[in-house]
C-alpha cells in the first residue's frame, strides 16, 4: 500500500531535464554484476505478525496486499524494481536492449537458473507465464501488454518481445511474476476459475523462499529455497502469523513472541514507538484510502443508490467530511488529507488541485446544497430521496486489509449523520470487499487504491470499458474517457503532464469517490532481534516483501557483532529527482494491488 506530499515545482522542472539525457540514451536495462552466494549462521527464524491473512497462495488469485508480499516473497519478475529507486533493474533477464523505434525488445535471460524443485529456468518459462496471462486474462498480470504482443524464445538465455506500436515494453518494468512452465502448463486449457483454486503446496518458485506449509487462519510458513540463485537468506524460514486485532499483534512484538508488526494502524504509532527495543518504519506513503460510490450496471445484485447517482449529493458528502480530523484521529502522525488519485509519490503528474477548485470541508455548505437539491430531511432528520421518498441510508462495507479503514467508515458515518445522512457501516475480509466490487453489492465503500509511479494505470480504472472490472462502480463519462485516451497516446511527457492534470482535475470535480486519506504504511521490528533490513526504496522504502524481497534476504539475527541498528528515514532529493525521471520515462501500468484486469487490450503508455 502506498501515497506522499509533492515536493517543489523545481524538482519536476529537474525531472523534465533528467528525461531529456535519459531520452537521448540508448533503450536498455544492463546488469552491471550479478548477485554473489554469501554463507549463512546457524538455523534460524523469522517471525512476522500481521492481522490480514493469506487466503490463497495462488499466483493467479491475488485478493490482498499480505497475500501479494507472500508472492513476491517466492517469485522473480523478468525485470524487478530497483532497491534504490524502483527502476528496472537486472533479475531473471540480466538487461533488454530495444530496436526498431522500441517496436522489437531482447532480453538476455541468466544462465544456470533453477526453479526450487531443481528444474532449469529459461526464457522459454518467462514466455510462457505471459502468454499465460494474456491468454487466461489474469486479475493483475494481463494489462501489461499491449493487444498484439509477442515473444520469442531463439534459445533458452534470449526472449524477443516483440509489440505492434513502439513500447517500452518489459523496462516498464512489467510486474508480472514468473511460473514454471512445467508446473502450469497443465492448465494451458482449462478455465480461470479452475486454476485460481489450485492451492497446490509447497510451492515451485524461483525466490529466495517457498512456501511449504499454511494453517487457515493462523500461520504460513517459508522456507529457504536451496536452489535461489541470488544471495543465501540468513533466515531458514520466515513464519507469519495472523493476529485477530492490532493491539494483540504490538503486545505480542512487544513480549519478543514476533520479530516484526507487519501494517501496524496509525492510531498504534505513539505507544509503538515509545517502547524499548523497537523501532518504527514509517514508509513514504504510495497508497491512498478511498470511499468509492456505486453507479450500477456490474450485475443483478447491483442496486445503486439513486441519491448517488446526483452529483450535488457527492459533493455535499466530500464537503461534510472533515479529512484533517479523519488523518488526525485514525492515522496521527502518519498520513496527509487526500485530494487526487494520482498519488503524491508521482512527483512529476501529482496535481495540487488549485485553492479556489478545493471541496473543502463545510457542513453547513453541505447541508445547504442537500436542500436546494430537494432532499429534506423527515422527521427523524434523516433526509429524503425526493425522487424515490426513501430515507437516505448508504450501505458501506469497510475492508481489513485497509489499516484504519473500519475506523474511517465511522468517523464519516460519523460527518454525514450531521447533515442528515445515515451510513450503515459494515466491515468484510478483503476477499468479501473483492466479491462485493464485482457484483456491485455495495452502496459506497472504503478501500484503498496502491499506486504507480506512472498515471496511466490508476487513471485508466476510472474510464467506462473498466465497468465489471477494475472500477469501483462502474463510473462511466465519454468526456473522461477522451481525457483518459488522449493523455495515453500523448508521448512526450511534457505535452502529456497538462492532459494528466486535467484528467485528475475532472475526476476531482466529477466525484466518482473520494480520496480521503495518504497513509503511511508502518512496520515494527525488534532492534534487539533482527537487522540489515534493505527498505525499498531506500531509506523510507518498506522492510517486508513489496516491490521486491531484497528484505528478506539481507535481514539477518542480531549477534554480538551487530548493533540492531534501524533503518535511516528521509528521501533524499537526489533520489526524489531518480524516482521522477522514472516515472516519467517508465510509462505504463504498476499493478494495483487489489483490482483485476481483465483487459487484454490495454495498451500500455510509453
Amino acid at each position: 500500500m502506498h501515497a506522499r506530499r509533492t515536493r517543489a515545482r523545481t524538482l519536476a522542472v529537474l525531472a523534465v531535464a533528467a528525461l531529456a539525457a535519459v531520452v537521448a540514451a540508448p533503450a536498455a536495462v544492463a546488469d552491471s554484476a550479478s548477485p554473489s552466494v554469501t554463507s549463512s549462521s546457524a538455523a534460524t527464524v523469522l517471525r512476522v505478525g500481521m492481522t490480514t491473512g493469506i487466503d490463497n497462495p495462488n499466483i493467479w488469485a491475488l485478493n490482498s496486499a499480505t497475500e501479494f508480499e507472500a508472492v513476491t516473497l517466492q517469485y522473480d519478475m523478468m525485470l524487478k524494481f530497483s532497491d534504490k529507486d524502483l527502476t528496472a533493474a537486472p533479475s531473471l533477464a540480466t538487461g533488454c536492449v530495444a530496436s526498431d523505434e522500441r517496436r522489437v525488445w531482447t532480453c538476455t535471460i541468466r544462465s544456470g537458473v533453477k526453479w526450487s524443485d531443481g528444474v532449469p529456468l529459461t526464457s522459454k518459462d518467462i514466455a510462457f507465464t505471459y502468454k499465460f496471462a494474456i491468454d487466461k486474462q489474469f486479475p493483475y498480470f494481463s494489462g501489461y501488454f499491449p493487444e498484439g504482443t509477442t515473444f520469442e524464445t531463439p534459445d533458452d538465455t534470449t526472449l524477443v518481445w516483440r509489440s505492434k506500436e513502439p513500447t517500452n515494453g518489459p523496462t516498464v518494468p512489467a510486474w508480472v511474476y514468473v511460473v514454471p512452465e512445467h508446473v502450469w502448463s497443465k492448465y494451458a486449457t482449462a478455465d480461470v476459475k479452475t486454476i485460481t483454486s489450485a492451492k497446490t503446496l509447497p510451492t515451485v518458485s524461483s525466490g529466495p523462499y517457498v512456501m511449504t506449509s499454511a494453517v487457515a487462519g493462523q500461520s504460513w510458513t517459508f522456507e529457504r529455497n536451496p536452489n535461489f540463485w541470488g544471495q543465501r537468506p540468513a533466515y531458514d524460514k520466515v513464519v507469519f502469523s495472523l493476529f485477530t486485532n492490532q493491539e494483540a499483534m504490538v503486545q505480542a512484538l512487544k513480549n519478543g513472541q514476533i520479530d516484526v508488526a507487519d501494517g501496524l494502524d496509525g492510531a498504534l504509532l505513539p505507544a509503538v514507538q515509545k517502547t524499548p527495543n523497537v523501532a518504527v518504519q514509517k514508509v513514504t506513503s504510495d497508497f491512498w484510502v478511498n470511499m468509492a460510490f456505486n453507479f450500477g450496471g456490474q450485475g443483478a445484485a447491483s442496486h445503486p443508490l439513486p441519491a448517488l447517482q446526483d452529483l450535488r449529493v457527492r459533493k455535499a458528502i466530500e464537503m461534510a467530511i472533515d479529512k484533517q480530523k479523519l488523518v488526525d484521529t485514525v492515522y496521527p502522525g502518519a498520513a496527509t488529507p487526500g485530494e487526487t488519485v494520482i498519488r503524491p509519490l508521482s512527483v512529476f503528474w501529482h496535481l495540487n488541485v488549485p485553492k479556489d477548485k478545493l471541496i473543502g470541508y463545510d457542513p453547513a455548505a453541505a447541508n445547504t446544497l442537500l436542500d436546494q437539491a430537494g432532499y429534506a430531511r423527515g422527521s427523524d432528520g434523516v433526509r429524503v430521496d425526493p425522487k424515490t421518498g426513501k430515507p437516505l441510508v448508504i450501505r458501506m462495507p469497510t475492508s481489513d486489509d485497509t489499516a484504519g479503514s473500519t475506523a474511517v467508515g465511522q468517523l464519516v458515518a460519523g460527518f454525514l449523520k450531521a447533515v442528515g445522512i445515515t451510513v450503515n457501516v459494515q466491515p468484510v475480509t478483503a476477499g468479501k470487499m473483492y466479491d462485493i466490487q464485482q457484483s456491485g453489492d455495495f452502496d459506497a465503500y472504503i478501500w484503498y487504491w496502491s499506486g504507480d509511479p506512472d498515471p496511466n494505470y490508476q487513471l485508466s480504472v476510472f474510464t467506462s470499458d473498466e465497468c465489471k472490472d477494475l472500477s469501483d462502480g462502474c463510473f462511466k463519462d465519454p468526456a473522461y474517457d477522451a481525457l483518459y485516451e488522449k493523455q495515453h497516446t500523448t508521448l512526450d511527457p511534457t505535452q502529456r503532464l497538462p492532459i494528466v492534470q486535467e484528467a485528475q482535475q475532472y475526476l476531482y470535480d466529477h466525484i466518482p469517490g473520494i480520496v480521503l486519506a495518504y497513509p503511511n504504511a508502518l512496520e515494527a521490528y525488534r532492534t534487539d532481534r533482527v537487522t540489515g533490513f534493505t527498505a525499498t526504496p531506500e531509506k523510507d522504502g518498506y522492510l517486508m516483501p513489496s516491490y521486491t524481497y531484497t528484505s528478506l534476504v539481507t535481514a539477518h539475527p542480531v549477534t554480538a557483532s551487530t548493533s540492531g541498528s534501524s533503518a535511516s528515514s528521509g528521501i533524499s532529493p537526489a533520489v526524489w529527482v531518480a524516482i521522477a525521471v522514472v516515472v516519467v520515462a517508465a510509462v505504463g501500468g504498476f499493478v494495483v494491488l487489489r483490482r483485476r484486469s481483465d483487459d487484454a487490450d490495454r495498451p500500455d503508455s510509453d
